[in-house]
């Protein structure tokens, strides 16, 4: 990872500090007040546009389309850390369940 980079455990911190200091201006503490529907129907939508880009970016196979399916990801991984948070659910019991789910997998 570069320096630049953020990671998955940093941005979700950044999502849980923005959430708690009820953060003016910041669309993670709005999401967040919104509740789980607000949230969930966000995740909804990203999810819908993930299929769409994979499709289009499947048929098309360009640079475009691709990063087009990277940014539609992202919306979704970052909605999906929203409602953890909002939700207490910490990313650590996350990464331990697909840990759990990988070992269990490779037996």
């Amino acid at each position: 990872m570069s320096k630049n980079q953020l990671s998955l455990e940093e941005l979700f911190a950044l999502i849980k500090k923005k959430i708690s200091a009820k953060e003016k201006n910041s669309y993670s503490y709005e999401l967040a007040k919104g509740g789980v529907e607000k949230i969930t129907r966000k995740i909804g939508e990203e999810a819908l546009e993930v299929v769409i880009a994979a499709f289009i970016h499947d048929k098309k196979k360009s640079k475009k389309t691709r990063e087009e399916l990277v940014g539609e990801v992202c919306d979704l991984f970052y909605h999906s850390l929203v409602l953890l948070a909002e939700r207490g659910i910490e990313l650590d019991e996350i990464l331990s369940e697909l840990s759990k789910r990988n070992k269990l997998k490779n037996k």
